[in-house]
């Protein structure tokens, strides 16, 4: 097997000893909002509000002591859900300084998709806006659940009502984090669809997510860091919007987020008023922001972190060109299931890589068709991991059975490759590949073709079934504004750059937009269907 290098070390004494003083997140998140109590903690640039460490913290531990007044205990599930307003971490914070669950529902979810989520993390308290009120009540009566439904808007089930009704007389100073057994009580419960489209819900224990921040600590710890802003597009539901939602009030720094929907426009608006130093983004909002280069300061960024999928590096090169010489862009990888990043990023690096194995992971290629390990470089394979990840997916033993090696290794689903540096670089999801006459095609390798032409405004590659070849590629294509281009010269100018069997076979669509998924990705589990129902050219 081959061992990647390990690069931030901590030992175990040190592991222990701050995990003797802060068990759990929640004691973290307790002290560390007690320093610095008038800084800005978070703002809705929405509304323009503003609230400091102080509020944040006071209203957390109120929350955190009328849940406890309610009858919920440790291990208890609390599910949160809603828009990036003000209110919506404070139940967060409370559930992590209580013991509960903490299980984020996408706000786009519909009565079905809430069914299916609660079926399986049996939430005793919910969190969410007026809006979605009936669909979880709804959700809890078909299901028998034991449900408290809070809303974040006034009226007869909001959570400034349930505060009131719930008031103590108890000193705030007098206010003591939750203990309970670790090794029973889960953290987070975190929805993933996987590679199987279904729904999983991965568990997480609290010591695997403290390992997990210490590591995340060490490498982006230093002052400067504590004076940053940091804009979170994340919803809460996504594992950078959980990390986001910790990290930032704990590291001491300002979480700017929009109770909006954050379009492009509205994006631009925020990084000009209020000049962000930090950003996770997908590769579709910085092709977004680099078109759109005129209208906004891209200055104020000192870090942007790109995530979610593969970019085109003619994208990374325009936004490098519009950002401060000393500005680090990286390209990081990770998945739910590894609560997050699994690579740490080489800043110094060769263009395109995702970076190496962090200190907490032992990893190996595997070629996914015989099974046997990859020890040569260049050589494209299925990515194993193991160290810091979830439990299991909760009531699914049979999928956390097939998600783990004979020897506890995670297989992520994703083809990577190393160089001699032992530098990983993505390549893409194993179930995306189209096969065609028994040679693999990668569709992001055309997609970053056809997106040099000046007509195309995106595209994405998908295959259609055919009895002789297995499959064919096809190409979906939003044009740019004004643009006339045709099939024709899509098709030629795949068929002059690359080999024959990647040619686009299946034809064309032009779209009027493309599928995206609520967590910002491009659908492409759809788009194989979707091609099917399309005039193709």
């Amino acid at each position: 097997m081959v061992i990647f290098p390990r690069f931030i070390e901590m030992t175990t004494d040190q592991l222990s000893a701050m995990m003797t003083d802060y068990p759990h997140l929640g004691h973290v998140f307790y002290h560390s909002m007690k320093n610095n109590p008038n800084s800005i903690c978070q703002i809705d640039a929405a509304t323009g509000v503003e609230e400091t460490r102080e509020s944040v913290l006071r209203r957390s531990v109120r929350l955190a002591r009328a849940l406890r007044r309610e009858g919920l205990r440790p291990g208890h599930v609390a599910a949160v859900g809603g828009h990036n307003h003000i209110d919506l971490h404070i139940p967060f914070y409370a559930a992590l300084m209580n013991g509960h669950p903490i299980v984020g529902v996408d706000p786009l979810f519909k009565l079905d998709e809430i069914k299916s989520l609660f079926k399986i993390t049996q939430p005793r308290i919910v969190f969410c806006q007026r809006d979605a009120f009936d669909h979880y009540k709804k959700a809890a009566d078909d299901l028998a659940l034991n449900l408290k439904i809070l809303t974040f808007e006034d009226g007869e089930h909001s959570l400034k009502h349930f505060l009131e009704i719930n008031e103590d007389e108890e000193p705030e100073s007098e206010f003591k984090v939750a203990d309970f057994d670790l090794e029973k009580t889960y953290v987070f419960l975190t929805s993933t669809s996987g590679t199987t489209g279904t729904l999983k819900v991965a568990a997480f224990r609290h010591r695997v997510v403290m390992e997990k921040f210490i590591s995340f600590s060490a490498f982006v710890r230093g002052p400067k860091v504590q004076q940053m802003v940091g804009l979170n597009l994340s919803p809460v539901q996504w594992i950078s919007g959980i990390f986001n939602a910790i990290t930032m009030p704990i590291m001491k720094q300002t979480k700017l987020q929009t109770s909006r929907p954050a379009d492009i426009d509205h994006i631009i608006d925020i990084i000009n008023k209020y000049k962000p130093n930090t950003m996770l983004a997908g590769p579709s909002l910085i092709t977004s922001l680099t078109r759109r280069k005129h209208d906004v300061d891209l200055n104020c960024f000192n870090s942007i972190i790109i995530t979610g999928e593969k970019i085109n590096p003619e994208v990374s090169d325009e936004l490098r060109a519009y950002l401060q010489k000393n500005t680090i862009v990286m390209e990081a990888y990770g998945m739910t299931e590894t609560l997050g990043a699994v690579l740490l990023p080489n800043i110094s690096g060769p263009k395109g890589s995702c970076g190496r194995p962090m200190a907490d992971y032992t990893m190996k290629l595997v070629n996914p068709d015989t099974g046997l390990e990859i020890k040569e470089s260049f050589v494209p394979g299925e990515l194993w991991v193991k160290g810091l990840c979830f439990t299991e997916y909760l009531k699914n033993p049979e999928e956390t059975r097939k998600a783990f090696s004979d020897d506890g290794f995670l297989k992520t689903g994703d083809l990577m490759y190393r160089d001699d540096d032992d530098n990983l670089y993505f390549v893409e999801r194993i179930k995306m590949l189209i096969k065609c006459r028994n040679a693999h095609i990668v569709p992001t390798e055309l997609e970053e073709l056809i997106m040099q032409h000046p007509g195309v405004h995106h595209v994405c590659v998908t295959a259609v079934p055919h009895a002789e070849d297995g499959q064919r590629p096809a190409a979906f294509v939003v044009r740019a504004p004004y643009s006339n281009v045709t099939a024709k010269d899509i098709k030629d100018l795949v068929a002059s750059k690359l080999a024959k069997h990647k040619e686009l076979t299946g034809g064309v669509a032009f779209v009027d937009s493309l599928p995206m998924t609520s967590t910002g990705k491009l659908a492409r589990g759809n788009m194989k269907h979707l091609i099917l129902n399309v005039v193709r050219e």
